[in-house]
C-alpha cells in the first residue's frame, strides 16, 4: 500500500491514477493519523536545512546517483 502527502492527495482522480498504476491500494496519509499537509512542509523544511548545511539530499544507495548530490546552491535576495 501507499500513502500520499501534500496536496495531491485530496484530488481523487489523481489518486484512483496511483491505485490503478501502482496496483495496489493508495491512502492518504491521515488514515494512519498523520496530518499530510504537515508532513509535507516537514520533509521541504528537513530537504531546506540540509541544503543550508551543504549536506546531500540524493546518495547512490537511494536514487541511483553516481555520487551524493546537494539541492543546489542559495543566492541572496538583493
Amino acid at each position: 500500500e501507499w500513502m500520499v502527502c501534500g496536496g495531491g492527495r485530496h484530488n481523487p482522480v489523481l489518486m484512483q491514477m496511483l491505485a490503478r498504476a501502482l496496483s495496489v491500494p493508495v491512502f492518504p496519509v491521515e488514515v494512519r493519523g498523520w496530518r499530510g499537509d504537515a508532513l509535507e512542509a516537514e520533509a521541504f523544511a528537513y530537504l531546506a536545512a540540509r541544503s543550508v548545511l551543504g549536506l546531500p539530499l540524493s546518495l547512490p544507495e537511494t536514487t541511483g546517483v553516481s555520487a551524493a548530490v546537494t539541492g543546489g546552491v542559495l543566492s541572496p535576495a538583493f
